[in-house]
């Protein structure tokens, strides 16, 4: 891998000044490459961990459930909704670069690194928020639960170094999963490629979801998270969401992180999920098992009736997938469909999707 057009800034230079470089960059100077070759850390033996990043509404929920099955993964779901809250609700408390730090922390197993990530022990006994496929933080692996009633997590809370062994020791992998939304400037560059860089002994991969903005704000609409046409807060909402969107891919167009970075549809997800499955899973250097191959097809085909038990919450990644990706192409919908494709043009350029045809 090569890492372009970086800024040398004191953020990206924190963990690094002894940093080791991995066989996944390319070489520089034969000089530089005998050193490499000398110091580099078997790919075989360091930790392969996912950074999975998207807007909301894009699959990273599906996704992260998906993960949850797993019995290898170490799986965070949306820990910055944590720090989100230590912005809003404790401000003398110093959160300049907490985000990136709880999020090293959880891809290299390394809780006791930062003070950050030692404070976030305190915080995630409890669901941090109510898309949550799974607390890894609450299982036996963390917490004593024989013979009590409640299971006593305090080792967990006091000992980050206990958190730090049993993770390395119980879990292959760490996957965690985050929305621009809870980043203190809302993108991409406030993670990559900050988390490759800064954990040097960790093959750090970053899986990015993007969704047709039309597909996007339907299912938004649907869960009220905002108005429908002819409202106006649909426009600035198709706005916010595109700009924010657009500003992501012409990062990642300038860092040329090849091999490190793989972007997913949404529609890849929804037309054939076990394929796009197996390929994530092959892109972060993981082995899928049966069980999680037989969880998504259970998840992506129920019946009549279990469809109809999970519709009523918005964060369940039970849905049938056939035609999900596609149904804001009703044609009732053509006047909202023209509002976010004016508002979205840039990045439906980008990303060469194409305008609806007016009806007949």
């Amino acid at each position: 891998m090569r890492l372009e057009v970086l800024k040398t800034t004191p953020q990206s230079l924190r963990h690094i000044a002894t940093m080791e470089t991995t066989t996944t960059m390319a070489p520089f100077t034969k000089k530089e490459d005998k050193r490499v070759t000398e110091k580099n850390i078997d790919k075989q033996q360091a930790r392969r961990s996912l950074l999975i990043f998207g807007q909301d509404r894009t699959g990273t929920t599906f996704l992260s459930a998906m993960f949850a099955q797993d019995p290898q993964m170490f799986i965070v779901y949306e820990p910055l909704w944590i720090t989100k809250g230590w912005r809003s609700n404790e401000p003398n408390y110093n959160c300049s670069g907490c985000e990136i730090e709880i999020v090293n922390a959880i891809l290299s197993c390394n809780f006791s690194r930062y003070p950050s990530s030692t404070k976030l022990l305190w915080y995630v006994k409890t669901a941090w928020t109510g898309a949550l496929p799974v607390n890894i933080f609450t299982t036996n692996h963390f917490c004593n639960s024989s013979g009590q009633r409640k299971a006593d997590c305090s080792k967990m809370r006091e000992n980050p170094n206990f958190v730090d062994r049993v993770c390395k020791e119980n879990f292959k992998h760490s996957v965690v999963k985050v929305s621009p939304e809870r980043l203190p400037r809302e993108k991409l560059a406030d993670l990559v490629p900050q988390v490759i860089l800064e954990n040097p002994g960790t093959e750090v991969r970053v899986l990015h979801l993007v969704r047709d903005p039309r597909g996007n704000l339907n299912s938004r609409i649907n869960i009220k998270w905002t108005k429908d046409y002819p409202h106006p807060m649909l426009a600035s909402h198709a706005r916010r969401l595109c700009k924010a969107s657009l500003s992501d891919l012409d990062h990642v167009d300038k860092l040329k992180l090849t091999g490190r970075y793989k972007r997913v549809w949404y529609k890849q997800i929804a037309d054939d999920p076990v394929e796009t499955a197996r390929d994530i899973y092959n892109f972060a250097g993981f082995q899928i098992p049966p069980d999680v191959e037989k969880w998504i097809i259970r998840s992506t085909t129920p019946n009549k009736t279990q469809q109809k038990q999970e519709l009523n919450n918005p964060y369940s990644p039970v849905r049938r997938a056939k035609g999900n990706a596609d149904k804001w192409r009703n044609q009732a919908f053509f006047k909202r469909n023209q509002v976010i494709e004016r508002e979205c043009r840039l990045v439906m350029d980008k990303l060469g999707l194409k305008r609806v045809r007016k009806p007949d």
